[in-house]
């Protein structure tokens, strides 16, 4: 018999060193990395992070503690793993995998706290990062819409996943240890999606919570008396039965392929081909699915000159379930006109049509009404009216195909795969080169960020990174 899924995510895990990384994973990486330490600064500055980070200082003060990013103060490991998250998660700036999970904010915040804690150099955080990440992304794979259609939110059940395994990287656990933390977080694990979709707020504290319950696993893990239950993934009444309906790799829904998967291909090639590197980069304050749209209306309208006025109609094609959020069996009102209110393809689809994009996070504003985009009459109109959004089953995902249909009977198509937004880190920082309109300390500190992830090897320690990410 095979070794269980937890078993051998842990003993690879385990034995994992920087030096085995290839260079590409430790791009990626770092530039992941840089990612959330820009959204930190944005989110530092924040009132909902401050508010939280108030918080935090009254409950889980600790003079010898983890340290608050943009603020300086130093809390419990708890306390600061749950402020630094919403400190990196509250801008909206982070990465999405599989359309509907965030693995950036919950798993940097995590590896900076229990980095600092350790007293570990950079090189040890990148590595812990691989694995959390690589442990999520490859877990989560086939297993987000029938998640979801169970009315579980995919992001907190698989991030708690990846938290764990990155604490427990930074505890330097041994295989048994980290399958003890496994067993432990997927029992600590959840998020429903009735916030996503009938509008509550509670999703706004999905992340934190993750990333406290992942430390958590490891945490008592790490105190060497817990022994993980070897089949907490697969196992009848594990982790798969629970969130996704049944332990043998029936899927309710999937974005593409069958509806059936082998559960051994969950670890294979593990430690030479890495999911992490597919990681996609969210740069508008809006839904990962939307991030290409707005890219490739707006390129559609600067490559062919287009004058929105001239324009008949936009036709959007994009996989079904994108269509779906948060979930097929439970998605959000359909009605196009509430689309502005941050999730609808149909207004940001028009937006771009009528302005020729959408403002990054901490970016230019786009159109006449600058700020103020959901008063936007023109925008409205033409959402309203020519807009029209095309469910495709088994289009890849994050992969819209676009239509411009003008009124002179011309047609102007374009598709826009998904590797595109897969950045490395010189593509990233290209893109955050946008965000530097709102970024506190400007093209300064993202230049310092830049430097200093670039050069991240050699750090011996944590200290320069927070010392850069401070704002208050």
């Amino acid at each position: 018999m095979s070794d269980s899924i937890s078993r051998q995510f842990g003993r690879w895990a385990a034995g994992l060193t920087y030096e085995d990384l290839p260079p590409a994973v430790v791009d990626k990486v770092k530039a992941l990395l840089l990612l959330h330490l820009v959204a930190g600064v944005f989110g530092a500055a924040l009132p909902r992070a401050q508010e939280i980070v108030e918080l935090v200082k009254a409950e889980d003060s600790r003079s010898d503690g983890a340290t608050i990013l943009g603020d300086g103060a130093r809390a419990t490991r708890q306390g600061a793993t749950l402020a630094n998250t919403e400190i990196m998660h509250v801008s909206g700036l982070y990465d999405s995998f599989r359309m509907i999970t965030h693995p950036g904010p919950v798993l940097c915040a995590v590896a900076l706290v229990n980095g600092e804690l350790g007293g570990k150099s950079v090189k040890e955080v990148i590595t812990a990062l691989a694995a959390g990440y690589e442990f999520e992304c490859r877990l989560a794979y086939d297993f987000v819409p029938s998640v979801a259609a169970r009315g579980f939110r995919p992001a907190p059940v698989f991030t708690t996943m990846g938290a764990a395994m990155v604490a427990a990287k930074l505890f330097d656990l041994d295989e048994d240890g980290i399958v003890a933390a496994i067993a432990i977080a997927a029992s600590s694990t959840s998020g429903l999606n009735e916030g996503g979709r009938s509008g509550g707020g509670e999703m706004a504290f999905h992340e934190p919570n993750s990333a406290r319950q992942g430390v958590f696993a490891a945490t008592m893990a790490n105190t060497g008396h817990v022994q993980g239950s070897e089949l907490v993934i697969e196992g009848e009444a594990g982790f798969y039965n629970a969130y996704a309906g049944n332990s043998e790799g029936k899927l309710s829904y999937a974005f593409t392929g069958p509806r059936r998967i082998d559960l051994a291909t969950i670890t294979e090639g593990l430690g030479s081909r890495y999911l992490l590197e597919t990681v996609m980069f969210r740069m508008y304050p809006t839904a990962g699915y939307n991030q290409p749209v707005i890219d490739l209306m707006a390129e559609l309208k600067q490559q062919h000159d287009l004058d929105a006025d001239d324009i008949e109609e936009v036709v959007v094609s994009m996989n079904l379930i994108e269509t779906l959020y948060p979930s097929p069996e439970f998605p959000r009102n359909p009605d196009p006109q509430d689309a502005r209110v941050g999730w609808g393809t149909q207004y940001f689809a028009a937006h771009a049509a009528v302005n020729g994009g959408y403002p990054v996070v901490g970016g230019a504003t786009f159109g006449p009404t600058g700020d103020d985009l959901e008063n936007d009459e023109r925008v409205l109109d033409f959402m309203a009216n020519r807009v029209r959004l095309v469910p495709v089953w088994g289009q890849p995902m994050f992969s819209p195909a676009i239509d411009v249909r003008m009124k002179s009977g011309m047609v102007h198509s374009g598709v826009y795969p998904y590797e595109r937004m897969a950045f490395n880190f010189d593509q990233a920082v290209a893109r955050m080169q946008d965000c530097v309109p709102g970024l506190p300390g400007g093209q300064e500190r993202l230049d310092s960020l830049v430097e200093l992830m670039r050069g991240a090897e050699e750090l011996d320690s944590l200290d320069r990174i927070f010392e850069l990410t401070m704002v208050s």
